[in-house]
């Protein structure tokens, strides 16, 4: 909205600064001028409620795989096995987890603090390397639900 409201009034002192009113099709239009704009500030809801209990482990094994429970998400990445979600923990470590590719249908928990719950699932394996006809699977810890911590 803030963009529009520039361009509008760039658009205006360009028009007027050779001392004449701006022409707007075949006349002049006086009074005020309401800018509108299709962008939205609306984000789409958190997967989980921003009141979960943080006051359990910071880590949690699935799969034979140790993985951050909450952390900052700061950066997600749709891949040909999972969503992938870099996350610094608590400790300042850094770590990359799968993730359900719903978790990164929004953009909602980047650069936010975060409470992750996970499942043990089967994803393509590596040594398919994208390709969508191999069958191989790996079994991983899979984060399947990551809400913003504390609104």
């Amino acid at each position: 909205m803030l963009r529009s409201l520039i361009v509008a009034v760039s658009l205006l002192l360009v028009g007027c600064a050779d001392g004449e009113s701006p022409d707007v099709g075949a006349g002049s239009v006086e009074g005020e001028v309401e800018v509108r704009s299709n962008e939205t500030t609306d984000v789409a809801a958190p997967a989980l409620d921003a009141t979960v209990d943080t006051s359990g482990a910071a880590t949690v094994t699935v799969a034979g795989q140790t993985v951050p429970t909450r952390a900052v998400v700061t950066n997600m990445e749709s891949g040909d096995r999972s969503c992938y979600l870099t996350l610094r923990t608590d400790d300042g470590s850094t770590a990359t987890v799968h993730a359900d590719y719903s978790v990164c249908d929004s953009d909602v928990i980047v650069d936010r603090r975060v409470q992750i719950e996970y499942e043990e699932a089967g994803i393509m394996a590596e040594s398919c390397e994208g390709d969508l006809d191999c069958l191989d699977t790996e079994t991983v810890a899979l984060a399947v639900v990551a809400g913003p911590i504390g609104g």
